[in-house]
Order: C-alpha cells, then sequence, then structure tokens
C-alpha cells in the first residue's frame, strides 16, 4: 500500500469550524509565554522586521548569521542596510570569540541573532552585551522558538530590541507573524486583513495529509527556499495575520503545545542519539523549553540527500533548510560551519500533532538506512 505523507507541520483541525464562536488569543497578552513589550501580530513576521529596519538610517551596516533564511536578508535589503555576516559553526552554536571582535570591527547598527530551533546558545547573552557596548539594536530571531523559554524560565525574545515569532511554522495556522518591540522602539498596528483566499488555498493544502505520498508533488517536501525570495511589496508590510489564524491561535494552548514538543523531542532525540552517520547537534531540553525539532548533520550532501529521498518514499516527514544565499554569495559561502549546515543538515520535526508511531518509525527508519 502507498504510504500517506505525514505532516512536518501541525495541521489545523477541520472540527474546530464546528465551533465558530469568537475567542480572544488570551496567551498574546500572557508574559509566560510571549515576551514583555509592545505585540504586534502582522501576517508575515518579515515585514514587523523590515519596518523595524527602517528605523535605521540607509547605508548602515546590520549583522546577520552566515545560516540565515533569505527572508531576513531581503528585509534588510529593503530598507537600504549593508548587509554583513557572522559565523555559525556546524554544529549550530555561535564561536563567541570571532563574533564578537567582527562586531566591535564593523561596529553595525543592528546584529540578528537566531535562536535555531528554538535552543538559546550558551554564548548568547554575552553577545548580546558586545552588540549593547557599541550601540547596536538587538533583534531576536525566534521563529521557530514560540512559547520556548530557557532554564531561568524567561521567554526567548525577552533579551532584544526586537523579537521575532512565526506561529505558522510551529502552530497549526496559514500564516502570523509576531513582533515584540522594547526599548524605545516603536512597531505600528497592522492593518485589518479580511481576504480569505490565503485561508482557502491554506484548508486546501492541508488535504495532502490524505493524499497517497507517489502523488504529492515533489515541493511539499522539498527543500526550503530553493529559488530566490521574493521582497515584501510596501503596500502589504503593514498587513495583519488572516481571518482563520486568528480563530486558530486563539485555540491553542501554549502548555499543551511545549508539553508535547518536549515529550516527542525527548523520545526521538534519545533514539537518534549515538548513531554514527547521523550526528545530533542539537541539545537536550529543560522544562520550559518548545523545540521545533531534531537536527542531525551528515558526513556529505549526498548521504543527507540520500536519506532524505528515502525518508520522502516512506512518507516520514523531515525537512531541508538549505537557506541559500541570496546577497553576497561568495561571502556567505566562505563560512564553512554554515555551508556545512546548508549542504548536510535534516531536521525531523516534533510537533505536537506528530503520532508516536512516526516517531518510532523515523528513528527505524534512520537506524535502518545506516
Amino acid at each position: 500500500m502507498t504510504p500517506h505523507a505525514a505532516s512536518i507541520r501541525p495541521r489545523f483541525r477541520f472540527q474546530w469550524l464546528a465551533d465558530p464562536g469568537r475567542r480572544p488569543i488570551d496567551w498574546l497578552d500572557d508574559d509566560t509565554w510571549i515576551p514583555d513589550g509592545r505585540r504586534r501580530v502582522y501576517r508575515w513576521a518579515k515585514q514587523g522586521l523590515t519596518v523595524a529596519f527602517e528605523t535605521l538610517d540607509a547605508g548602515e551596516t546590520v549583522l546577520l548569521p552566515a545560516y540565515v533564511p533569505g527572508g531576513v536578508t531581503w528585509a534588510a535589503l529593503h530598507a537600504g542596510l549593508d548587509v554583513r555576516y557572522y559565523p555559525v559553526a556546524a554544529d549550530l552554536t555561535l564561536p563567541v570569540g570571532e563574533i564578537s571582535r567582527l562586531i566591535r570591527t564593523v561596529e553595525p547598527a543592528a546584529v540578528q541573532f537566531i535562536h535555531y530551533f528554538g535552543f538559546v546558545d550558551e554564548g548568547f547573552d554575552s553577545l548580546v552585551s558586545v552588540a549593547r557596548e557599541h550601540g547596536a539594536l538587538v533583534v531576536e530571531d525566534c521563529a521557530r522558538g514560540l512559547f520556548g523559554r530557557d532554564e531561568n524560565g524567561t521567554p526567548l525574545g525577552s533579551r532584544g530590541d526586537l523579537a521575532v515569532f512565526c506561529p505558522h511554522k510551529t502552530l497549526p495556522v496559514p500564516d502570523g507573524g509576531i513582533a515584540v518591540s522594547r526599548n524605545g522602539l516603536e512597531l505600528p498596528e497592522p492593518s485589518p486583513t479580511r481576504d480569505w483566499r490565503h485561508d482557502a488555498r491554506y484548508l486546501l493544502g492541508s488535504l495532502r495529509d490524505r493524499v497517497p505520498v507517489d502523488v504529492v508533488p515533489d515541493a511539499v517536501f522539498g527543500r526550503s527556499h530553493t529559488g530566490e525570495v521574493d521582497d515584501v511589496e510596501p503596500e502589504e508590510a503593514l498587513a495583519g495575520a488572516s481571518p482563520l489564524t486568528a480563530f486558530g491561535l486563539a485555540r491553542c494552548r501554549p502548555a499543551v503545545v511545549s508539553a508535547k514538543r518536549r515529550a516527542r523531542y525527548r523520545c526521538l532525540r534519545g533514539l537518534l542519539d549515538g548513531r554514527e552517520r547521523f550526528r545530533v547537534v542539537t541539545g537536550t531540553v529543560h522544562e520550559g523549553a518548545c523545540p521545533y525539532g531534531v537536527v542531525g548533520v551528515l558526513d556529505s550532501e549526498a548521504e543527507r540527500d540520500e536519506l532524505f529521498r528515502g525518508l520522502r518514499s516512506a512518507g516520514l516527514p523531515s525537512e531541508v533548510l538549505t537557506w541559500p544565499p541570496v546577497h553576497r554569495r561568495e561571502e556567505v559561502r566562505g563560512f564553512e560551519g554554515a555551508e556545512r549546515l546548508r549542504k548536510r543538515s535534516i531536521v525531523f520535526p516534533t510537533h505536537q500533532q506528530l503520532s508516536w508511531a512516526t516517531v518510532g518509525r523515523l528513528a527505524a527508519h534512520v537506524a535502518e538506512w545506516e
């Protein structure tokens, strides 16, 4: 029998439509889950990011990690900023000494840090201090870390002047970008969105879970951002999230979501840890963490692609984030750690709707492949 596709991300539950009553999104104003500051919900996080970058003078420098989504780079370029990069190690850690020296040398107007897959690097606080010493705007990219907290119980995104989250990457909603600003950084209110066409396409896309793997377009399982990234159109820059997103967010319970993600992550990481060819680079999780998934790095791009194709054929969820350079390509490719992540890493989701059977099948597939 042809296998069916398991979702990389959680899907909107159609039974919610049977209860169309309006509910408030209580957790948006709860400091337990969203860091303190001025909160805005745009259609996409890069819209809030672009607005924040536009508060800087054109021509000033922004330092981005060498392993970065193209949408982040485009947001900086759209604001007229000069984009430079800092290194990221192949195990997703930040070389603090090297980055600190680069901040002191370049003296950027802004520095963006990514909490990769919901994990905070142990050198993050030190780097924030260096950035602030040089007057830089500090941006925390928590795109895949919504509801995550550090070991002290502080929500991710609490240190920067701006924090951005992408609910559609971790919750069953079609879009949504949460931006939290503080320290004098003002972000405007988004305009209401009443266009349901985007929501309709999203709901139709959710039906992919019921379609056999061999008839699903390759793009469903393919590499993220393999082509150029579209810029943000100025007239759309302040658009709010879609109606279906507000509907879905109100039905999400952060405590339940984070607990389920931790449980699945711990189980899958435990099953994969210690393998010879698939080396886990994301760490263990503490209570309060809300991990996106288990990330592994292989010895070569060919091995990574072989494993990825096998997982796709088996209907198992996995994700390859190549995040190809969209600006100063040769400079970015000069950072060895980031290049290894682009070419050799693979992500196994551990979202709240992932079945325990799928967790076991993922681990078994890797073991059999090795």
